[in-house]
């Protein structure tokens, strides 16, 4: 099995998830908050951090069947949209208000990553 292209892609994943893990420590560290807590930034944070790691398992597992299956550059090009998708919806999340439209970063984030999901879904089933 080859999977050289989805091996970048989860490599580069995994890099974001570290940054978004360590940006919500620094965040709990700094309003001394262990676990849980009420601070509006923590959570964002957090929810950035976890959204990501909801999404991603199942994402890379359809991009290493599909390069398996011989679609090797279809998986750049749903790893590419995808990571720019998920920093799209963390930056979203921290760093603009509202949700729906109004979060543009969010917006894209989310539905940008559900499309390239299902996409991949569809690719993998047909």
């Amino acid at each position: 099995m080859d999977i050289e292209r989805t091996m970048l892609w989860a490599g580069l994943l995994s890099l974001l998830a570290i940054g978004l893990a360590l940006f919500t420590a620094f965040q709990r560290m700094g309003v001394d908050t262990p676990l849980g807590g009420d601070d509006d930034l923590l959570v964002k944070k957090s929810r950035a951090f976890g959204n990501l790691v909801e999404h991603a398992p199942l994402m890379l597992i359809m991009m290493m069947l599909l390069e398996n299956d011989g679609s090797e550059g279809l998986v750049h090009f749903l790893g590419f949209l995808f990571f720019g998708c998920r920093l799209a919806h963390a930056y979203g999340l921290i760093y603009m208000e509202g949700m729906g439209p109004s979060n543009l970063g969010r917006m894209v984030g989310a539905l940008g990553s559900w499309g390239l999901m299902g996409l991949a879904a569809l690719l993998c089933i047909f």
